[in-house]
């Protein structure tokens, strides 16, 4: 199917989707919340809770690959040792960043069913939140990593030179994509400045449209973090390697399943309106596309 639809047609078609989502948004953001928001949804505390693992899988493929890089590498062998430190810290910080906040809303929803509160009810905008000690938390980050570095680097041992540098432009794309996402999406957060459905008052009169931007008001509902972090997973498809089109599409449609689906979860969770976790979505839709093309790479053959 994706072979006989042009490249030009099929971003014609996502931008004609996205322009309706967020129609759709503008006119019913707060009907639909009204409608559907419930904060006892266990498969939406779920994804609220594990949802966010590709933007985590995504910084630590970069650090891994860097690693093996400096293995290969004909460099000095003072070059090859920072380049293998870059890539380790790298890898750890992928890890580090995913397991924080997994931690944090697995304890959190925990602690809601001891107090008969709803379970996915969560502090979103970086109030106190229970957590680990730090040693345990690094001690749990530390047993990940040595068994992501045992996987990866022995997947990545087998891969031709060829492949390797492909995939070391995958690395660097990875590591470009994810920097972007956050070092504007939570500024974006802060200059829209947009109350959550689960903080409107009583009458409903500090909704704003998705489109106002509010200023730094300490809420931050626009662009859903969970939607951007979720569709990450479409970055997956660059890891397969190019004559294996069929676990590319399969990959593919993997990331655009779990990216609408946890989007789709953060308005029934009352997290998020319908256009945050759309804007949210799309925002790394359009950074892998721009960075793909920029790094001439495709995500399907």
């Amino acid at each position: 199917m994706l072979e006989k639809v042009s490249d030009s047609r099929r971003i014609a078609i996502v931008i004609a989707i996205f322009v309706v989502l967020l129609g759709i948004g503008s006119f019913g953001d707060l009907a639909i919340s009204n409608a559907v928001m419930s904060q006892n949804s266990y498969i939406a505390t779920f994804l609220q809770n594990y949802a966010c693992f590709p933007v985590g899988v995504v910084i630590m493929m970069s650090g891994e690959i860097i690693m093996q890089y400096a293995v290969r590498s004909s460099q000095p062998t003072i070059a090859k040792l920072l380049i293998g430190v870059a890539g380790t810290a790298l890898s750890l910080y992928g890890i580090w960043y995913y397991l924080k906040f997994a931690i944090q809303y697995t304890l959190s929803s925990i602690q809601n069913l001891e107090h008969n509160r709803p379970i996915g009810q969560a502090n979103n905008d970086g109030g106190i939140n229970p957590t680990l000690s730090t040693g345990i938390n690094i001690i749990i980050c530390f047993v990940v990593f040595a068994i992501a570095t045992l996987i990866v680097q022995k997947w990545l041992s087998h891969k031709s030179a060829e492949e390797f540098d492909r995939l070391m432009r995958v690395a660097i794309l990875g590591i470009a994509v994810a920097f972007v996402y956050l070092m504007c999406v939570e500024e974006i957060k802060i200059l829209w400045g947009r109350v959550r459905p689960y903080e409107l008052n009583g009458v409903q009169d500090n909704f704003t449209p998705w489109y106002k931007m509010n200023g730094p008001t300490g809420h931050k509902s626009f662009p859903s973090g969970h939607s951007c972090e979720s569709m990450f997973a479409i970055f997956f498809p660059l890891y397969a390697s190019k004559k294996n089109t069929k676990l590319r599409k399969r990959l593919l449609i993997f990331g655009v399943t779990w990216g609408a689906i946890t989007a789709i979860s953060r308005v029934l969770l009352g997290c998020h309106f319908f256009s945050d976790a759309t804007m949210g979505a799309f925002i790394i839709i359009f950074l892998v596309f721009v960075g793909t093309r920029c790094a001439k790479l495709k995500l399907v053959n």
